[in-house]
Formats: structure tokens, C-alpha cells, sequence
């Protein structure tokens, strides 16, 4: 009796894992990547409204920059959406004379979270001035609703 009920229960279990739902892994990866596309050119149109888009609106939400000397940290998304919404009010140089391009993502995924790891090299003219200046960036997304979103983001200058 214990071996058939063995049996049963081994078979309800591999059923039940067959059926679950495999993840596109290349397909998930593609999506999170065009979060990150859509972030930078709503940044560059400087559509406040579509930036905002990418992220997750929790009081959990942060964004980090380290510039080498010091941290600027951004918690919550009220303060986020409202450092945001300045920055894309700030007209002071011309974004169509800068590029920013994503480069050498690394991608984890589990589950409706994944961590990511990617370099971002920004070229161009700010405020009259040529620029080149290379980023690490790392962020936690988070699917919402069959869209993955910014929970988390760090910006760092690389050296």
C-alpha cells in the first residue's frame, strides 16, 4: 500500500511540475532590455510622463547615482517622480547632440523579479561642451501586470 501511494504522489508531483508554465528566457530578457530602451528615449524626448512608465510606483522604489565622491539617493516613488519631472524640465543643453547606448547586459531572472547588470556609454555635446563619459548600471525590475518595471536602479561612473 505505501509503494502504490509512493508511486501516486510521485506521479501527481511530476505532473503537476511538467505543466507549469515554461519562461521564454530569450523572450523575458528581450522585454527587460526594452525597458531600459524605453527609460532612454523618453529621457531624450524628455517625456516626464514616459519615463515615469518604466518604473514601479512603491515607497520601496529608489534611485542611486555615485559619482566617485559622493551618493545621491532618491527613496520612494513621490521623491523619484519628482526628481524626474525637474530633470525633464531642465532645457539647459540639447539632447539631440548626445548618444547613450546600453552595452554587455548581464540578466537574471526569477520569477516575476530579475537583477541587471549593464554598461552605458553616453558620447555628445552637453551645454556646448564634448562629453564621453561610461556608466555601470545596475537595477532590479520587478513584472507587474505582464510588464517589467524599474523597482530599483544604481548609476555609477566606471573609471
Amino acid at each position: 500500500m505505501k509503494t502504490k501511494l509512493l508511486i501516486a504522489l510521485a506521479f501527481v508531483f511530476l505532473a503537476g511540475t511538467s505543466c507549469e508554465k515554461k519562461i521564454d528566457l530569450a523572450k523575458e530578457q528581450e522585454a527587460i532590455k526594452a525597458v531600459f530602451e524605453a527609460d532612454r528615449a523618453a529621457y531624450f524626448k524628455q517625456d516626464y510622463a514616459g519615463v515615469g512608465d518604466c518604473w514601479i510606483k512603491e515607497p520601496s522604489t529608489t534611485k542611486i547615482w555615485l559619482n566617485g565622491k559622493e551618493e545621491t539617493r532618491i527613496v520612494g516613488w513621490d521623491n523619484i517622480d519628482a526628481s524626474q519631472k525637474k530633470e525633464a524640465e531642465d532645457t539647459s543643453w540639447d539632447r539631440n547632440q548626445t548618444t547613450a547606448k546600453f552595452s554587455n547586459y548581464q540578466i537574471d531572472i526569477m520569477g516575476k523579479s530579475a537583477w541587471v547588470y549593464c554598461e552605458t556609454n553616453w558620447e555628445g555635446k552637453m551645454k556646448g561642451e564634448a562629453w564621453n563619459l561610461k556608466q555601470g548600471r545596475i537595477a532590479v525590475l520587478k513584472k507587474v501586470d505582464g510588464n517589467w518595471k524599474y523597482a530599483m536602479v544604481m548609476i555609477y561612473i566606471k573609471q
